[in-house]
């Protein structure tokens, strides 16, 4: 039991990590007490409610001017603001941010504060946060409400008050922007009590309002100069963010500047940062709409060229193809294998032209070796030679007879095929011709697809739905139609 025993130093250290673990940064609302500044810069002083104090000390290094706002973090737009220390004193309501910690020396736990407004100014941020996560739980800030804002924009409702900087930003940049375009001012308070009411009887008017083009407006538009919280308070009611949410015409605001938000802002359909970012959206520079006319004819170029080498390409294989079908070259080939068989024959008369000859040779060889026969044989080797004569003459004949008639077959069976051949060519360019997909385009036909279906040629109402998107071939061109209604024709 003697280990357990803490010194004083010990046990303030563990309450301290534990007040450090449980609460290492809280916010807390009191009105300042026994007041005292030290000479070292420090300030110390109490919290009090109806009945508890906290004892406070807010060092030296902790109250310098402010460069943002603690309770939301944003910026201050025109520099840092005077520190609420140079201000502070007893009597004077609070909301500081620090950390517990315990002050050894007394014996008790202090805030030792880091940041420190005052309770007015919080209780505007309260309100805001509460307003703001009413409306989100509502769905009035869920981007599946919020309207498209149109590519181009014609008739502009610009609600704002009439006079002041900010309408003649934003009207100097329509001038140079705004080419063609109408804009009409609904006058509002933007601030104080009465803005708010102002400000919807405005959005209802815009919401109304005929311009001259005959049309309504494309866009209603917000916009008002930077300030405090309670300057841009107006744009923080209920009653206005209901009403824009419930406007059918797209909403933008430009309320401040880049670090303000309103309640306004998170309602709205589009929410730019200042009044002249509302104007550069709506109206884009003619460097801009150049750069997209550049890029939309680069586009153009390349589908041209690429549409351009592809039927470049498919002449290319028909021409390949008909030349493969031409009569001519079927003819050169059947003159080649009538050239190469009278070759052949050529060879074939000459080789027997040659044995009988060395067979002659032979024969006057055996008459020299046998002359005492010679006479004899004389007269059969002249007879022979009659015969051979007659019999090379008469084989020359049906050789030649067997040509000419092989000839003449081989001629008539070529001209027979060659006449085959050149029918089914026209047939195959008839079928060709008929299947050809412009010539009944010509005729003032036409056939179509489903855009976005791969494939998809219509050739029955069974494959087409409402609401498709047709692409229409025609001769000179395709036609987009949106199918309406389909009527199947009734079997008879």
């Amino acid at each position: 039991m003697m280990d357990n025993i803490l010194t004083v130093r010990e046990l303030n250290f563990k309450l301290n990590q534990i007040l450090e673990a449980r609460f290492p940064y809280i916010w807390i609302k009191g009105e300042v007490t026994n007041f005292v500044a030290a000479s070292s810069g420090h300030l110390y002083f109490s919290l009090k409610d109806e009945q508890d104090l906290l004892n406070c000390v807010w060092f030296k290094r902790n109250h310098q001017d402010l460069a943002f706002d603690p309770l939301t973090g944003e910026c201050f737009e025109n520099g840092c603001k005077p520190s609420l220390a140079k201000s502070l004193h007893d009597g004077q309501e609070i909301i500081c941010a620090g950390k517990l910690a315990i002050y050894g020396t007394r014996g008790q736990y202090q805030l030792i504060i880091e940041h420190a407004i005052e309770s007015g100014i919080g209780q505007l941020y309260e309100a805001f946060e509460k307003l703001k996560q009413k409306l989100s739980r509502e769905g009035l800030f869920d981007t599946k409400y919020k309207k498209a804002i149109p590519a181009k924009v014609q008739n502009i409702a610009l609600i704002t008050a009439p006079t002041g900087a900010v309408i003649h930003d934003f009207l100097r940049i329509a001038k140079t922007r705004g080419i063609k375009s109408f804009i009409h001012i609904f006058p509002s308070l933007v601030q104080g009590d009465e803005a708010p009411q102002e400000l919807i009887a405005a959005l209802e008017k815009a919401q109304t309002h005929i311009f001259p083009n005959t049309k309504k407006a494309d866009c209603i538009v917000f916009i008002r100069g930077g300030g405090s919280i309670q300057d841009l308070w107006a744009f923080n009611d209920e009653a206005l963010a209901r009403a824009i949410f419930a406007c059918d015409i797209p909403v933008v605001t430009g309320i401040g500047h880049e670090p303000d938000y309103s309640i306004a802002d998170y309602v709205s359909d589009k929410s730019l940062a200042t009044p002249s970012h509302v104007a550069q959206f709506l109206w884009k520079d003619r460097h801009t709409l150049m750069q997209e006319i550049d890029d939309a004819e680069y586009s153009l170029q390349r589908f041209f060229l690429a549409k351009y080498k592809y039927h470049e390409r498919e002449l290319a294989y028909l021409y390949r193809q008909l030349k493969l079908l031409s009569p001519k070259n079927a003819l050169n080939e059947k003159f080649t294998y009538v050239t190469i068989l009278t070759r052949h024959l050529q060879r074939a008369i000459k080789k027997i032209f040659q044995d009988n000859l060395t067979k002659l040779q032979l024969t006057r060889q055996k008459i020299t070796r046998h002359e005492p026969q010679f006479n004899f044989l004389q007269e059969k080797i002249r007879q022979l030679n009659k015969e051979i004569k007659i019999y090379a003459n008469t084989a020359i004949k049906q050789n030649e007879e067997k040509f000419s008639l092989l000839q003449e077959k081989l001629q008539q069976n070529f001209l027979a095929y060659l006449t085959q051949k050149e029918f089914a060519l026209q047939k195959n360019s008839l079928i060709l011709e008929g299947n050809n997909p412009r010539k009944p385009l010509e005729k003032g036909y036409l056939y179509a697809e489903i855009i976005g279906k791969k494939g998809s040629v219509v050739k029955s109402v069974r494959d087409v739905k409402a609401h498709d998107t047709l692409q229409l071939h025609i001769i000179d061109g395709t036609i987009h139609a949106n199918v309406e209604k389909i009527i199947p024709v009734k079997k008879q």
